[in-house]
């Protein structure tokens, strides 16, 4: 299954970076992945914040796969537990074999086009994560859902 995660502005924590870096290459023993960021909008003066979110959406829309089953990361998305995630995605790859597309948005979110878009929506927690660690804590479970599929003990 061919993954993709598409974000909003560049990961500027050192440390967040390393971790992606790590969970990526141990994805791809797994998994085909692709990280894919746009450029965000930088806040001017008279520029409303949904505004902000649609010029970021048009970016995203300009690099999005087609086709591809897209997946919204955001606070009232469905929650799932690590093993029933690994489920639901077992389900999807074998659903259709086109590409799996997590966006994740910036720092105000994705705008409703986005939104309306989106075949699922995903929350990783009830609890607030910055947009740059939701990309670290998506790429772990990514490779522990991997490792659940594959009979691995790292998910225990």
């Amino acid at each position: 299954m061919q993954l993709i995660i598409m974000m909003v502005g560049k990961t500027r924590s050192a440390f967040i970076q390393e971790g992606m870096d790590f969970y990526r290459k141990r994805l791809q023993f797994y998994h085909q992945v692709a990280l894919v960021t746009v450029r965000e909008e930088k806040p001017r003066k008279g520029l409303p914040p949904e505004q902000i979110k649609e010029k970021e959406a048009e970016r995203l829309l300009d690099r999005f796969p087609k086709p591809g089953r897209i997946v919204v990361l955001e606070a009232g998305g469905r929650e799932f537990t690590s093993e029933e995630l690994a489920g639901w995605l077992a389900g999807m790859e074998q659903e259709a074999h086109t590409p799996v597309v997590f966006i994740i948005g910036g720092h105000l979110g994705l705008a409703a086009s986005v939104l309306k878009m989106a075949d699922h929506r995903l929350s990783l927690s009830r609890l607030t994560f910055t947009h740059e660690l939701s990309r670290l804590i998506l790429l772990e479970q990514l490779y522990r859902v991997a490792t659940i599929k594959a009979g691995h003990p790292y998910h225990n």
